[in-house]
């Protein structure tokens, strides 16, 4: 009978310290798929050289770009650029032109998506979406 309440006693012990081995801590912020959310971008607009209208960005932290997706979902427009150079690190001290749009209208709700890296972080992957009202 004591042998027997010391072996359910011991398989419960064991079973504790699985389960407590098992439940580890992540210290990285991380969304969908693992990817880094530290990062995020300011979305402001200007008058572009070809009677369009810019869409600029700027990194909140100095980051790789390997491509930017805008969309005007109203639309069902997107235009995908991909990058050739993603080794290029945008600074987050400066702001970067998006693209040159024809036909934008003041209130259109636009969106963009960035994807890339961080440099320097071990889980460095990151895709960080931005929602811009156009003024």
């Amino acid at each position: 009978m004591k042998t027997t309440k010391f072996l359910n006693l011991s398989a419960i012990m064991i079973i504790l310290i699985a389960v407590a081995a098992g439940c580890g801590k992540n210290g990285n912020v991380l969304g969908p798929n693992e990817l880094n959310n530290q990062v995020s971008f300011q979305i402001s607009q200007q008058g572009g050289q070809n009677g369009g209208t810019e869409f600029l960005f700027k990194p909140s932290a100095n980051v790789k770009i390997s491509r930017i997706v805008s969309m005007l979902p109203s639309q069902q427009f997107a235009d995908t650029t991909n990058f050739a150079n993603i080794n290029y690190v945008y600074s987050k001290d400066t702001t970067y032109v998006v693209g040159e749009y024809t036909g934008v209208q003041n209130g259109q709700q636009w969106k963009f998506e960035f994807s890339g890296s961080v440099p320097g972080q071990n889980t460095s992957n990151y895709k960080a979406t931005t929602n811009y009202t156009v003024q």
